[in-house]
């Protein structure tokens, strides 16, 4: 496992403190956690632009909760 070290906000460390002690879990875990997630996104987005700029068939929104039953 890789050790990286950044600097953040005293406000964003509050906030993050208050949401180890709310969940039990350490500062560590929901920093991760964080990073899996906006990685995770990231390379979704890249995925669905690259399949847009290729002239891949997109799925919009609508058409998926048309399809599972999920309209509003």
């Amino acid at each position: 496992m890789t050790v990286i070290t950044t600097r953040i906000s005293n406000e964003l460390d509050i906030i993050l403190s208050n949401v180890a002690k709310e969940i039990d879990r350490p500062k560590g875990y929901i920093i991760r956690k964080a990073i899996e997630s906006y990685i995770e996104e990231k390379a979704d987005l890249l995925i669905a632009l690259s399949r847009i700029e290729k002239g891949e068939e997109v799925i919009s929104l609508e058409d998926i909760k048309k399809k599972y039953g999920l309209e509003d």
